[in-house]
């Protein structure tokens, strides 16, 4: 059977839940396409990541997509090399805005097939005419939730070219670490997991967690803000209201951690709090993980959970329900870890992902 030739492009600076779930899928399809991704030279992180999903260092290619501190100087490398790479490419695969509108234009001069991975509703996009070039640039867009797919409806009155397919589902979260030795001596803790950024939203339930005022109730945040000074002055507004609240013996800051796993071991409840989630891999991953999750009531994330069912839900925005719902972490919620980790293996079956997104290679070649 002949194998698809695609060539990935993500030239993302950090490694954040795009950069996971393209790995992600590379682990289930690499055998049954031939393939390349590119990334940023400098990402180190992202390097090492792919390495460790059992991708051969070969199928990596680098890029500077930054020269003389100039993105638009990056994005006219990118273009240069892409368009090399269109003569042996059927399609290309871009993970950010940037790498569609840089890559995208290779490829359709050589009249090769399209596909832009929108993982974020672009109402929260300020990228104004950008949005309409890869909408025009694109031969399919994948969405990763109805609602990101909804929010295309700015740009175009058809949202034909919009296929919904869900993040993959990494299935080693059905493997446990060390989960008989979990250590309760500290009491109960709270994680937050995902990349600290003002969409995640990290610092509403900081607050409702100080309104706990719970000695017994340890907050725990696993990620570190991404590159740009905006997220670094978001995290440096996280940790003054740390100190000012007099939080610290009771707030963890872990950093970057390559496997989450390895900080849930003592979790009891996962908040995932952000601003119009699109599709949140923290909130299924978690919940094939055995821990149960609660989230706003916003964006994605009522596609992945049934309120009180299989998870729980509080309106965004609204602290004192949040801080009132976040002592979910003593209840004992073995009914809707349960439910919650039947309702994602059955939702995100790797028929409905991985090969989805395979047989999309081939479909659009037809």
């Amino acid at each position: 059977m002949k194998k698809e030739k695609v060539l990935y492009v993500d030239t993302c600076h950090d490694v954040a839940g795009g950069q996971r779930s393209l790995i992600a899928l590379l682990e289930k399809i690499s055998s049954d396409i031939e393939f390349r991704i590119i990334i940023d030279q400098g990402n180190q992180k992202y390097k090492q990541e792919l390495l460790k999903s059992g991708i051969n260092e070969g199928k990596i290619e680098y890029i500077n997509s930054k020269p003389f501190n100039s993105r638009f100087m990056g994005g006219l490398n990118l273009l240069l090399k892409t368009f090399s790479k269109s003569r042996d490419y059927s399609i290309v695969h871009c993970n950010t805005f940037y790498d569609g509108l840089f890559s995208m234009p290779s490829f359709r001069l050589r009249n090769k097939k399209t596909i832009f991975r929108a993982r974020c509703g672009i109402e929260l996009s300020n990228h104004g005419f950008v949005d309409n070039v890869i909408y025009k640039l694109s031969t399919v867009i994948l969405a990763n939730s109805e609602y990101v797919k909804s929010t295309f409806s700015r740009v175009s009155g058809s949202l034909s070219k919009i296929n919904v397919i869900y993040n993959p589902l990494d299935l080693k979260f059905l493997d446990r670490i060390d989960v008989e030795n979990r250590d309760k001596a500290k009491g109960y803790v709270i994680a937050v997991i995902g990349a600290i950024t003002e969409v995640k939203n990290q610092m509403e339930v900081l607050k409702a967690f100080s309104l706990m005022n719970d000695p017994c109730v340890t907050l725990r945040f696993i990620g570190e803000p991404r590159s740009t000074e905006k997220d670094r002055e978001y995290h440096r507004k996280i940790l003054a209201f740390v100190e000012n609240n007099h939080l610290q013996d009771r707030v963890e800051f872990t950093g970057f951690v390559s496997d989450v796993r390895e900080k849930l071991i003592d979790v009891g409840l996962v908040c995932v709090p952000s601003d119009r989630e699109p599709l949140g891999r923290v909130i299924f991953e978690t919940q094939l993980y055995e821990i149960p999750v609660l989230a706003s009531a916003s964006g994605g994330n009522s596609e992945l959970i049934k309120d009180n069912i299989t998870g729980f839900l509080y309106q965004l925005g609204d602290v004192n329900q949040l801080s009132e719902k976040l002592k979910l972490v003593k209840n004992d919620n073995a009914t809707v870890i349960r439910a919650g980790k039947e309702f994602i293996i059955q939702r995100f079956s790797p028929e409905k992902t991985y090969l989805a997104e395979l047989n999309l290679y081939t479909d659009i070649q037809r």
